[in-house]
Parts: C-alpha cells; structure tokens; sequence
C-alpha cells in the first residue's frame, strides 16, 4: 500500500452528504433478495462460468450487464443486446435497426420498472418490464449517449455527445445548463453526489461538475494523471476510484493506492466486499483489508471491458472481450492443478479416517492433508504410474492400483512410505489393476485385466474364486450381509459368505452387461451402477432404472448417498442426483421418469465427463461433501448448499403468446397457438422444474424438465386459462416456486352455429340417400368386373413368382461373391486394405473401450522386386500367395488379424498382446518363413521378412500406429533386413 495523499478540505462536507445518499440506496436495496457472496471464501471456491459466442451471445465483447424485474440478465455486446434465463440468449430484437440489422449496444441500467440502454443509431432507449422499447427521452429521441448515472433525489443523469441532461419519471427529460461541459470531457465514469453535483472521470483523470462549473479534482485530491474508468461510493461512505493508475480510495480527507496495476471497473457488493475488474483476464476481490484474485487459472480469460454487476441472487458478473463470466459460491466446485494435483485426469478417490484424501490420476497418487495437496507418485525409487484404483488399508494407508505397476501399499505417515506390493520379477506387478478391496480377514482381492487375483498371507492367489470368468473387473464391494460382489466389464457375480460363487448372465440374469459400482443400504438393498442405468437388487429381484425412466442412457461409474434421501450418480454426461423417493414412485406408477437434477460445467464442474472404470469413482467425505473424479480434476459437491439453495420463490414468466405467428391472446377458429414461457434462475437453472395445463383441453398437469414452447391447435370455443408453475428439484408441486398464468379468446367458428348446424343436417341427409343409391348401383358393376380380372391376375402372379423367386437366388449369391472380392485380396485369399482398415479402427476402438494393449506390424518381403526380376511374375504371386498361408499359420490366434494390404506388404494386428508377447509370435512367424523352400518355378526359392512392431500409446489413432510402425519396418531394412524391429 502507498503513502496516504492528503486531501483536500472541501471534500469531507460532500462526502458527509455522500454517506447519507448511499444510506438511503441501502434501504431502498436491502428491499430485495439478501443472498450474495460469501466473502469469506477464498477465491478458489468460487465457480467462474463462462459464455461466449459459441454459447449464443451474439458477441464475445460484453459492455454492460443488467437485470430486469423478471429476473432476466441483459447484456450488451457489438452485436445487439440481449437477455439471459440462466440457460440461454435470447436477442431483444426490438432494438435492432429497423431493416434487421443488429445494433451495438454500450451501456445498460436498471431504472424503476425499466432498463435503460444505450444503443448505436437508435439513442438511449427505455424498456419497460414486459413492455416495449421506446425513447428515454421523448423531448430529445434520438440521445447520442456517453455515460448514465442514478441521481441521489431519483431518475437519472445521462451525458451524451451534445450535452448532459436529466431523466425525471416517465419520459421526462430536460437539458442541463452548463452540462456542455460535461460533454466535452467524454467520460468513461459517472457518479452522482448528494449535493447535486457529479464525478467524472476521463482520459485525463478526475473531475467534479456542479452547477455549470468544472472542476479537476483528481489534482487537487492528489491523484496522479491517468485514465479514471470506475467510480463506486462503497456503503461507509468512501470514494474508490479505479483507473490506468490502479485502484485508490478517499476516505474522510485520506486518499491512498490500494493497489497498482490498470483497472476498468468497480462494484461492491451487498456484503461489502469490493470488486475490481482488472485489465487482464484477473477479478479482484478487496474484503476486510485484504486483495484475492481470480484469474486465467479460474476460468477467467480476455481483457476487462468494465462491465461488473450484481444479480439479485447475489452471484457477480462480469464482462470482457471474451464473453461473459458469472462467479458463484454454489454447492459445486473444482479442486485441480491451481490447487496443486500434479495431474487433473483424475480417476479414484478415498478418505482415510484421519481425514485424509487421497487422489489417485493419471500422473500417479496425491494426498489432500489439513487443505495442503502433497505429491506421493511419482518419488525417487519408484517408477511412474498411472493409479487407477484405490481401497483403504488396515493399516490406515491405502492400496494404490495402477495401470501397468500391479500394486503398491502407500503408508498413513507424514512421509508416506510406499513399497510394491509383489516383487518385480512377478506377473502381478505389471497387471492393470482398476478394483481393490481388503478384505477383514486380511485378504487383499485385486481386480486386473485379466480377471479376480488375489493376495493372501504374502503369496498370490491367481484363482481365488473357481468359476468365476476372466473378465475385466471394474469393481469389488462388500455386502453387509457378507456377500462379495464383482463387477466385470461384461458380468456380475457374487460370492455367498459360505464361499459359494454365483455368476450372474448379462442380460439373462440381470438387466445389463457391466457393473461399475456398488452401494448397500442398512435394508439389503443392492444400488448397482451400470452400462445401461441404475440396477437395484431387492430381494434377489432386479429392477432396472435407464433411459426410459429418464437417464441419459450412458454408462454410470458411481453411485453414492448424502444425507438427505438422495442418490448421486456420474457418468460421461456429468452427475446427478435423484431422490430415493423418486424411484418409489416410479415403482408405484405414480410417475414415468425420475425426477433428476443433473450438474455439468454449468453448475461449476470443472469437466462435464465424469471419469469412471477405476474404482471408487467418488467418494462422500466425513464432512458429507462428495468429490468425483473429473476429466478436468475433482468436482466438489455439498449437498446442504443444495437444500439450501432449493428455497425461496422463482421467476416465472410467459414471455410471448402467438396466434398463427401473431402475439396476441384473441384466437381465431382453429388457429395455432404457442405459448413459451420459462423459469428465471441464473443460480441454478438445471434444477428448475415445471408443469403446465390448458383448461378444458389437458386433463392434468403436464410435467416438463425445460422451459420451452406449448403448441394448441384447434382450441374449443369460449374462454380458456393457460396455466404452468415452476418448482426446484426435486419438485414439490404442493409448493410451487413460481406460477403464472394468460387467459385466451377463442372465437366460435360459423359452422358451429345451431342454424348453420340445422341446415347442414338436412343436406346431409338428401346427400346421404343419393349418394347411397349412386353407389349400389356402381358396386354391383365393380363386383362383376372385379371378378374377372382376379381369376387373369391370379395366373400372371403365379408366374411372375416363380421367376423372381428364380432371379432372387441369382442375387443372393452374386451379392455373396462380391462381398468376398471388396475385402479380400484375390491371390493370398488374405483380407485386402479395406478390410483391414476397418479392422485396425475396430481394434483401437475396443482398446479404448476396455483399455487393453493393442500391436501392430507391418511386414515386407525382402527383395521381392529380384525374385520378379529373375522369376518371373508368376513366381513372384506364388511366392506372395505361400508367404500369405504360412504368416496365417504361424500366427493363427483368434485375435490376431492378418491382411495384405498391397504389393509384398502385410499387416498384422494383434489385439489383447503387449509389445513383450507379440514380438516372439512375430520372430516365430519370420523365422519360419525364412526357413520354407517355397513352391515355385526355377530352382528352389527362399525369402525372407522384415518387420516393424509397435504397441499402441495413449490414445494413437489408426494412422499414428501405421506411421510408427512404417518407421519400424524402414529401420528393420536399414540394418540388413530378416528381422522385426519393435518399438
């Protein structure tokens, strides 16, 4: 902090007057929602959200920001202004340029019951709430507006291009004498004092306007030369001022820097706690003496346009050339790399009981300890891995599964010691390892790639429960009632406490193919996370809960309880959360879909994708918060801030009525009626549920997830009430949050008049008798005809059968001689490239899904062009045709593919193999090539191969793996060929 300025005398008396005008906004403010906040977070608890132009802001450049009485956001941008529920845009097309054009837009206030905007071409234009816009000013229509400020005794102070002026209610609008010189000064801040007088700052720096006269009070304040961009009067009754200079504070006669550094604006919000929009994609927060910042490491990005307001739900927003920003407090938030994780794919998570949290990623395994991250793995004397898997030990430290490192046991101390938990010439220390589960009897049951392992009094069991098939498995839980489950990609079994094992058939047994989590209640209920939805065992009975009951249909990694009746669950598409109640009432029929309120990076997670296949897959902390492992790091839930939130009344608006594309409420016979309405919630939109009803036409509430659009057609005469509320999940509709209703017209159509209806009735009836007689007398000369003709057709078809019976056969087979030749070669009888790239794109898709290890080989018959030389061609084919049958001999596994794919080259793919098991079935396959005398003209022809092997890393794609394995073969011929250079 600098050296205090002393200031000037004269300021103490306005900023007196200052203190009691603020006093009297107070009052007038503390009549709305009191939420904002809390500033005694730290700044890394905060969620930033953030929309720009893909999201629907029609620019990324934000000027202004807003609300209106309904709760709507409104922003303005270059591109035209317009409003936000909390889920989408929606353009304020009547302040567009009267040929469609959108017109840009500068500066937004709220105003009574109106927003006031600032708009290119158009002026400064007021929009009433639910009303449409008009000129501010009528006197003066066509406004070229600089700046806006609220004066103390009401209405407004606007200075434009020609002058100041001031807005009084209504459309009152009058010049101000002397306020040439307020436009002359361009000011890029506006506030208005309690003695009449106003604050603006320019370019140059401060100066204070009353009475016609200007003054330039940032020199005689002490306030070095620079750009002024914001002023706020805070709720003690001191000046801030932000500017080029940084950010400077007078109170009573003191003025001091608070900080350097350029910045564009200011806000306090209802806490007190002062906000600074700094240049550089950086928010600053000022509360009880000390500065905190948000920056690019939160989510921040772009420089600072001066645009900061607080919503009546208390969240901050702000806007900068990248679009726009919302800082919450909600019940989400992320913990990654700005919190010190080594590595944010995160893929497990436990607490011990000291209250310990440890992380398990893809850089290896970290430790949350008294809110300070700690790097276990990777350390000196241990190879990197990647940890998949995590279980608590007996000890108080935690087994850590990792991706190709078996098991390591991490102790509980400060230093944390670790040890693998098999030597390293044993096939347990490099199994893949996803599940973990110590047993009470001190059994440590691992879940690897390659089924159920074991480790009991320090040897490895690798068949610990005969029967049970060689799956992947994904999860491991111990029942209270003594039952073990396992969880396999593809299976389910259990173990009884007797030690019989029962496997379960997928899709016969139970209703789906793979479980990835397991959850028991105190009654026996069995909770099963799964591929197709929530699975619940009751009584040995499944019931199966998915996407027909409102589940996205992805997969499920973790199920979990909090403490207030509610199952989470997470998945690609985020996390949700259900009620239990919810599933009763599925149950009962009292409802078709669960009511599910689902979190994504709307709500403050870092990532959408939830990961899942490791296990446990989230974890609820003693504190009742849950963390889930994200693509992004560990989404934070606490569920009380969620029941919290779930109070208090909602927004509801219908915004438009259209009749035939029309607004209005008068309906025409027969005519189309849409009605769109929606819940204002910037806080939490997701949890916004609702349900409508047209009177006389819908027989019961109709339940909608979203806001939206209601079509009508065809409405029955007479007076109809359209009505729909909204209530937050899960919905409780004895209570809604919000209603609101429209009342409709409908005008009874001529045709439906009673002497309009008489008369047609009798034509009716002449019409009926004519029209009866016409008819018989056509349906007995039909019948005559009819017959005829059916006893000549029916001889045509006989014949036309038999022969495209005929031609039906021909096609069959001809299409099966085609679909041979489009993917095999014609001379080794080997699938040609098409085939094989097909197949090499299904392997790395199955890689992917199952996280197996994949190889691929290229392979090259050396000096082939001198056998065609010396040979002839048709040598050279036989030779390609017996090197085709003896590599399909020497590498005949069900998992092995082998192609040519043209010339002398082949391919070989083998999937489920590491580089250390596909490289000897190569050598096996080259060295019985190079040992053959191959059939063929001349005197007795030898060949041999080369080779280039390569493992799949990461996520390659068909083309990296080709490209590496090409390098291979190049490098295999490079050293003198006969022999298979692997990487």
């Amino acid at each position: 902090m600098e050296a205090a300025t002393p200031a000037t005398s004269g300021w103490p008396g306005v900023l007196r007057a200052c203190v009691l005008a603020y006093a009297f906004l107070l009052v007038a403010f503390a009549a709305g929602p009191a939420r904002a906040l809390d500033p005694a977070l730290p700044p890394e608890r905060y969620t930033v959200t953030r929309w720009n132009a893909d999201d629907g802001l029609p620019h990324g450049q934000v000027h202004a920001i807003s609300q209106d009485g309904d709760g709507f956001l409104w922003v303005a941008t270059w591109e035209g202004t317009v409003r936000f529920d909390g889920r989408s845009f929606r353009e304020v097309e009547a302040l567009n340029h009267p040929d469609g054009r959108r017109l840009a837009s500068r500066l937004l206030l709220r105003d009574g019951d109106s927003v006031l905007v600032g708009v290119d071409h158009l002026g400064l234009m007021r929009v009433p709430d639910g009303g449409e816009p008009r000129p501010a000013c009528a006197a003066f229509p066509e406004l070229d507006v600089i700046r806006v400020a609220h004066a103390i005794d009401g209405g407004q102070w606007v200075v434009a291009r020609d002058g100041a002026y001031r807005l009084g209610q209504g459309d009152d609008c009058a010049r101000v004498d002397g306020g040439e010189a307020l436009a002359g000064l361009q000011p890029t801040a506006l506030l208005a004092l309690a003695d009449g007088s106003l604050l603006a700052g320019n370019r140059h720096g401060l100066y204070r306007w009353h009475g016609g006269r200007l003054e330039s009070w940032g020199e005689r304040l002490g306030l070095p030369e620079g750009e002024v961009r914001g002023l706020q009067q805070s709720r003690d009754g001191a000046l801030w001022i932000a500017g080029e200079q940084g950010v400077w504070r007078l109170r009573g006669e003191r003025l001091e820097r608070l900080r350097p550094g350029a910045a564009e604006g200011l806000l306090e919000d209802r806490q007190g706690a002062l906000w600074v929009a700094a240049t550089d994609s950086t928010l600053l927060r000022y509360w009880q003496g000390r500065w905190q910042q948000l920056d690019r490491r939160h989510g921040i990005e772009g420089f600072a346009s001066g645009a900061l307001f607080e919503g009546r739900e208390g969240l901050v927003w702000m806007g900068t050339t990248h679009g726009l920003f919302r800082v919450g407090d909600g019940p989400v938030w992320g913990l990654g790399k700005e919190q010190g994780l080594r590595n944010d794919f995160v893929r497990s998570l436990v607490e011990t009981a000291d209250g310990q949290v440890w992380v398990g990623h893809s850089g290896g395994l970290s430790r949350v300890r008294d809110g300070q991250v700690e790097v276990l793995m990777p350390r000196p004397g241990l190879p990197s891995a990647s940890v998949l898997a995590l279980a608590l030990a007996a000890d108080g430290g935690v087994w850590a599964g990792t991706y190709n490192r078996g098991v390591i046991h991490v102790g509980a101390s400060a230093q944390a010691p670790a040890r693998p938990l098999a030597p390293e010439d044993s096939l347990l220390a490099t199994e893949q390892v996803r599940a973990l589960l110590e047993d009470p009897d001190g059994t440590l049951w691992i879940g690897t790639e390659r089924g159920l392992k074991a480790w009991r009094g320090g040897q490895r069991v690798d068949e610990p429960l005969p029967g049970l098939p060689a799956l992947p498995v994904r999860a491991l839980h111990l029942a209270g009632d003594g039952r073990l489950w396992i969880g396999f990609m593809g299976g389910l079994a259990f173990r009884e406490p007797d030690g019989r094992v029962v496997v379960l058939a997928p899709e016969v047994d139970f209703p789906g193919l793979s479980a990835m989590d397991f959850l028991s209640d105190p009654d026996g209920t069995l909770w099963i996370a799964s591929d197709r939805g929530v699975l619940r065992n009751r009584n040995g009975a499944f019931v199966l809960y998915g996407r027909r009951q409102g589940l996205t249909g992805s997969a499920l990694f973790r199920i979990l309880p909090d403490g207030f009746g509610n199952l989470w669950v997470s998945s690609n598409e985020g996390v949700s959360r259900i009620p239990r109640a919810a599933f009763e009432a599925v149950d009962r029929g009292e409802a078709e879909l669960l009511d599910i309120q689902s979190f994504s990076r709307d709500d403050g997670m870092p990532s959408r994708q939830s990961n899942g296949g490791s296990s446990p897959a989230g974890w609820r902390m003693a504190s009742g918060e849950l963390w889930m492992p994200t693509a992004a790091g560990i989404a934070v839930f606490d569920p009380a801030r969620l029941v919290e939130a779930a109070v208090g009344e909602v927004s509801l608006v219908i915004d438009r009525v259209t009749v035939d594309g029309v607004a209005g409420t008068e309906v025409p016979p027969g005519a189309r009626v849409v009605i769109q309405f929606t819940g204002v919630s910037q806080r939490s939109p997701n949890s916004l549920r609702y349900r409508y009803r047209m009177h006389g036409v819908d027989h019961d509430w109709i339940e909608a997830r979203q806001s939206g659009e209601v079509t009508y057609t065809h409405l029955p005469p007479g007076s109809a009430r359209f009505e729909v509320q909204v209530a937050r999940a899960p919905a409780d509709w004895s209570r809604p949050a919000g209603e609101a209703r429209v009342d409709l017209q409908v005008a009874t159509p001529w045709w439906e008049r009673t002497p309009v209806r008489l008369l047609g009735v009798s034509a009716l009836a002449l019409l009926l008798a004519g029209l009866y007689a016409w008819l018989s007398r056509r349906q007995r000369h039909r019948q005559r005809r009819l017959e005829s003709m059916v006893a000549q057709r029916t001889e045509e078809l006989r014949e036309k059968n038999a022969e495209l019976e005929q031609a039906s056969r021909e096609r069959e087979q001809l299409m099966k001689q085609l679909a041979h030749q489009a993917h095999h070669d014609a001379l080794t009888g080997l699938p040609n490239r098409r085939a094989c790239d097909l197949r090499l794109e299904a392997a790395v898709a199955h890689a992917d899904a199952n996280g197996g290890p994949l190889c691929v080989a290229l392979l090259d018959v050396d000096r082939f062009k001198a056998i065609n030389d010396r040979h002839g061609h048709q040598a050279g084919d036989q030779v390609l045709a017996q090197v085709g049958e003896r590599l399909l001999y020497s590498l005949r596994q069900p998992s092995v593919f082998v192609a040519r794919t043209g010339g002398e080259e082949f391919l070989v793919v083998l999937e489920g193999m590491a580089l250390g098991e596909a490289l000897p079935k190569l050598e096996q396959a080259r060295m019985a090539i190079a040992a053959m005398r191959l059939d063929a003209p001349g005197d007795g022809l030898a060949c041999t191969i080369s080779a280039g092997l390569v493992q799949r890393a990461g996520d390659e794609q068909p083309d990296d793996l080709l490209r590496r394995a090409d390098v291979c073969l190049y490098e295999a011929k490079r050293r003198g060929r006969d022999r298979v250079v692997a990487n």
